[in-house]
């Protein structure tokens, strides 16, 4: 664990550039279209230009890679140009962030973008079609994302009783923070009451409408380089501190079980924070996976932070604000700011970025030093986190 951890912290990567395109319910455009304006910010904002770019990670036609519907998408055809490296298995959030940390670390490449999103896909229907994948016990019996997860709270809730307006209250400041953030499709929505979250229709217990995330369009990218490069960038660079991944089954496939996933995230956890030698306690900022209020809560007991079934508790008593002792997802995350399918986790590490830049558009926290970020969770049966901070 040691000689990872040490191979980790020498490792000579850094952000140089993200890149975040409009974020809405709609977009009048398609999904190829609103990635390339997200990877041209990205190169904007890095001081680069595409012919640097000789690493990839994206939705990729095969072999390994993903079809993205409703074709498949030859990216080097897109940008006019060949890559020394495709990162394809997992192309979005802190897996790909990672893998293309490595490949630069040995030499695949030397400039990679990790981008994704969707435009023209969503058209107002009621239920986005992503989220009931094509998988036994899904969308043959009308199983979707949001009933994964509910099937791993609603034991939570029968074992632990937690308190129903302390969960709401962690719900009304991410939404809150949304609100006050221009960027964010629910700007200028709100201020919420906890009363506001039990008030929405309830979608699948024990979820309310306002527990769960939203489902929009827009894209985002992330440039990655060495550090020596990017301290040539316009931007000071961001280091990757630590980061892993743990993944206990194919999400969206078999039925969730509580006892099996309700500490997932542990082990990720425990080799982020050994790779970056901190502790939990020593996190500035928190962007967590927030596709339900409940995740977030089990992710802080997860964490080691509090006790299973005193979450709710904690971080009420804490403070999730901006001016709590855990500032949690200042852009308003997932359920406020933007959930653009695929791309979403990317999401997480543009909000990261911009706050250790001191260059938040919604509330901006205090000279943050080190944010830790988060993907999936218990209802994916999978999870990943890293730890990003100044270089």
């Amino acid at each position: 664990m040691g000689e990872r951890s040490t191979s980790l912290k020498n490792m000579n990567v850094a952000i140089a550039g993200v890149g975040l395109t409009k974020q809405a319910k709609s977009l009048d455009t398609d999904s190829i279209r609103i990635c390339v304006e997200a990877v041209q910010l990205a190169l904007q904002d890095a001081g680069m230009s595409m012919s640097e770019v000789d690493g990839i990670a994206a939705r990729w036609p095969g072999p390994g890679g993903t079809a993205f519907d409703p074709g498949v998408v030859d990216w080097t055809g897109i940008f006019n140009q060949q890559f020394r490296w495709v990162g394809d298995t997992y192309p979005q959030g802190v897996p790909g962030l990672l893998d293309a940390a490595a490949a630069i670390s040995y030499g695949l490449c030397n400039v990679a973008v990790i981008f994704g999103g969707q435009a023209g896909v969503l058209k107002n229907f009621e239920l986005a079609d992503y989220t009931q994948p094509n998988n036994e016990f899904v969308k043959p019996w009308g199983l979707f994302t949001a009933a994964h997860f509910a099937m791993v709270a609603q034991v939570y809730f029968q074992r632990h009783r937690p308190d129903r307006r302390k969960i709401s209250h962690i719900a009304c400041e991410i939404r809150n923070a949304g609100s006050r953030n221009p960027q964010a499709v629910m700007f200028g929505k709100g201020p919420y009451s906890p009363d506001d979250i039990t008030a929405s229709p309830m979608i699948c217990e024990p979820f309310h409408l306002l527990d769960l995330c939203l489902a929009t369009e827009g894209a985002s990218a992330i440039i990655l380089t060495s550090l020596e490069r990017a301290q040539d960038c316009p931007n000071a660079p961001v280091r990757i501190l630590g980061g892993s991944s743990e993944w206990y089954r194919q999400q969206y496939v078999d039925p969730v079980r509580y006892d099996e996933v309700k500490n997932l995230g542990e082990d990720a956890f425990g080799r982020t924070f050994a790779y970056a030698d901190m502790r939990p306690e020593d996190i500035d900022l928190f962007e967590l996976y927030d596709i339900n209020t409940w995740e977030i809560i089990r992710q802080f007991e997860a964490l080691g932070l509090c006790d299973e079934g005193e979450g709710a508790d904690f971080l009420y008593e804490n403070g999730v604000g901006f001016d709590g002792k855990y500032p949690l997802n200042t852009d308003g995350g997932l359920l406020s700011f933007s959930h653009t399918g695929w791309g979403g986790p990317n999401l997480k590490i543009v909000e990261a970025v911009r706050q250790i830049r001191g260059q938040a558009t919604g509330v901006q926290i205090d000279n943050p030093r080190s944010v830790l970020v988060t993907g999936a969770g218990s209802g994916a049966q999978y999870f990943n986190s890293a730890i990003l901070g100044k270089a």
